[in-house]
């Protein structure tokens, strides 16, 4: 990935959201653990549709936060293919990079949710050799 510096500076006075995630990040660790103490006790249905829900509520929000990051997509695209007007390859690969960095802090905890659902899939699988709750087949 490009470093920061090698990116076109400017500023689309997106939010900080860094408070946001310290604390998305830390509703994400507890769910991971207390889907990890199933493994020593019982997990209902019931206890597993909240998990499910929970992990839903964290996701969306998350995603609700990185919305103002999708509204630069054709900007910083526009900007790069004007300063690289005659290297449009590098000037894709430079703002595909820039994007990716803007939506990382973002895309990091999104992975996060979304293993903590096949965890918690797999962990109702493991435990009761059935599909769960939340798969309609």
């Amino acid at each position: 990935m490009k470093e920061q510096n090698d990116f076109i500076q400017v500023n689309f006075e997106l939010p900080n959201h860094t408070n946001q995630l310290t604390q998305a990040e830390e509703i994400i660790n507890k769910l991971k653990r207390k889907i990890e103490s199933y493994n020593h006790i019982p997990l209902s249905d019931n206890a597993f549709i909240i998990l499910y829900d929970d992990i839903i509520k964290i996701l969306d929000y998350i995603g609700n936060l990185s919305n103002p990051a999708f509204n630069v997509q054709e900007d910083l695209e526009e900007l790069y293919r004007k300063r690289y007007v005659h290297a449009p390859e590098l000037a894709k690969q430079l703002w595909l990079s820039h994007y990716e960095k803007i939506h990382h802090p973002y895309n990091i905890l999104k992975n996060r949710c979304f293993r903590l659902l096949d965890n918690l899939d797999e962990l109702y699988l493991r435990l009761y050799k059935k599909y769960p709750p939340n798969w309609k087949i």
